[in-house]
């Protein structure tokens, strides 16, 4: 049996980590320091012209089980638009740490809702943890939570989603392993990794392998 994930990271998204403090199934350890900023010698690199930053949470579900359990929402849907946000901090701050993707996605199916207020044919906002190509110092750079990769326009996935208790959109309810294209892709077509894994991503990528098997198998038309 792999071992519970279990990080806790430094320089994230503000706005993810707030967006993720409140779901019941990927619980974040309160920070006691404040975010310092990076510079270029820091240990927040570029890799093929991706910055990845460690998500900031003590557990994420490592089985299908547990991701169906603690989902409040199971949809398939397909994404329609996109708006991102990235807020560059400081003037020390080489790369921007505040970071995200609002998408629009027209609901295709219901397949949990215990909210009982989502209707199929219905659009919804979600949050997401990357954001590609941002132009950081005359370079196009690619930014991602734990190499996450956005969903593709125009392409179906499941979701296991919740409510933003702060604002009108919905969160993926496991973070990173909470969205699986509907039609079976290839590893290098689900992270956004540069083509290469740091000890913490190897792990979770595994997991989310075996979970999308098992997504695909269940929730296959």
């Amino acid at each position: 049996m792999k071992k519970k994930i279990t990080m806790i990271i430094g320089l994230v998204s503000l706005s993810i980590l707030t967006a993720c403090s409140n779901s019941q199934s990927v619980k974040e350890k309160p920070s006691e320091e404040k975010a310092t900023t990076q510079s270029a010698s820091e240990t927040v690199k570029a890799n093929n012209g991706v910055v990845s930053y460690h998500g900031k949470y003590l557990e994420l579900a490592e089985n299908m089980d547990a991701l169906e359990k603690d989902a409040p929402i199971i949809i398939k849907a397909t994404k329609k638009s996109e708006k991102t946000t990235v807020t560059k901090e400081t003037k020390e701050n080489v790369f921007p740490t505040d970071f995200y993707t609002m998408s629009d996605v027209q609901i295709n199916s219901i397949e949990k809702d215990t909210t009982e207020k989502l209707t199929e044919n219905a659009t919804i906002k979600v949050l997401e943890y990357s954001v590609e190509n941002v132009m950081i110092e005359g370079k196009k750079y690619d930014l991602t939570i734990d190499g996450y990769k956005n969903m593709e326009k125009g392409e179906e996935y499941t979701l296991f989603l919740e409510k933003n208790p702060d604002g009108d959109n919905y969160i993926l309810s496991n973070a990173i392993i909470s969205k699986f294209p509907v039609e079976e892709v290839g590893k290098e077509e689900l992270f956004l990794d540069g083509g290469e894994t740091t000890e913490a991503t190897e792990d979770i990528e595994e997991i989310y392998q075996e979970i999308y098997q098992e997504v695909l198998t269940e929730y296959s038309e």
